[in-house]
């Protein structure tokens, strides 16, 4: 059975597509509720779950005065009324994700990011995008819109000790659940920016999480994806996962390990590289 790329809900679980498992995550056990016109290979749209759907109810629509309201607080970048318009972004695409992702919010959403991802206000503009990105349509608007270049440049500096780098790893994971956008970020240095997270991230921590499922989303379906991750030399921080003591089976960084070691093993030589590997670090595999 083929995996899909999942995608991380804002309530911490896994969605893949139509629900299945697909070899990773664990898929949310809420209902989804279809978009319209949706097409057959996309994901499900935003999953509501019961305890939130008081708040969907009572949330505002993204009309043009909240429109506007929101964009002249947003560029007022270091006040409190810029942070405030960003939990208001997110409580609206929650219920809006695609009339929030299609309004000049957007455009100054990936402006903050694009000022620099480790601020507070550049953090919560990620969270606010992962909600849309929950959404087959946001998440394919929130690349249009220019935010996965900042994102990926942030995430090659692999530096553990700035703030947002796991939240900027999972709005890429959850944006590569999208055949266009993984081109996207692919072409971006997405893929080698990713295994720069692996070289230097604990095993089982969140970030190494989300980086091998960001991975795994890139690289499931796409050969030259495959190849930019073996040339920048994912197989050594796979292995090193791989063969960690202790590591219990179900721990999801050996899991999703696993499921790249074998998607790339379907490629020329990896075998042999891996050998070559494995023999460098001294391990068996």
């Amino acid at each position: 059975m083929q995996e899909e790329p999942g995608v991380l809900e804002h309530n911490g679980s896994l969605r893949v597509k139509n629900g299945g498992h697909g070899g990773h995550g664990t898929p949310s056990k809420a209902k989804s509720t279809p978009s319209p016109g949706k097409k057959e290979n996309e994901h499900t749209s935003i999953v509501v779950h019961s305890e939130a759907s008081a708040d969907l109810l009572r949330a505002e629509k993204p009309e043009e005065r909240v429109v506007h309201e929101i964009v002249g607080c947003l560029k007022m970048r270091n006040s409190m009324l810029a942070m405030g318009a960003c939990e208001r972004v997110k409580k609206i695409a929650r219920g809006y994700p695609v009339e929030v992702a299609n309004s000049n919010i957007m455009d100054e959403l990936v402006a903050i990011l694009k000022d620099g991802p480790a601020t507070a206000l550049a953090g919560s503009v990620m969270q606010a995008l992962s909600i849309m990105a929950l959404n087959p349509e946001g998440r394919q608007r929130v690349c249009l819109a220019g935010a996965a270049a900042p994102l990926i440049k942030f995430i090659r500096a692999a530096d553990l000790s700035r703030p947002n780098l796991d939240r900027a790893v999972t709005l890429v994971m959850n944006l590569a659940a999208d055949q266009t956008n993984r081109r996207m970020i692919r072409e971006e240095g997405g893929v080698e920016a990713l295994v720069e997270v692996l070289r230097v991230a604990p095993i089982s921590e969140p970030v190494m999480d989300h980086a091998l499922g960001a991975l795994h989303n890139l690289a499931l379906l796409d050969a030259k994806a495959k190849n930019r991750a073996l040339d920048a030399g994912i197989l050594q921080p796979l292995v090193r996962v791989v063969t960690a003591k202790g590591l219990p089976d179900t721990d999801m960084c050996g899991v999703r390990s696993r499921m790249i070691l074998t998607e790339l093993l379907k490629m020329p030589s990896t075998e042999e590289k891996l050998a070559a590997v494995a023999l460098e670090m001294g391990v068996k595999i």
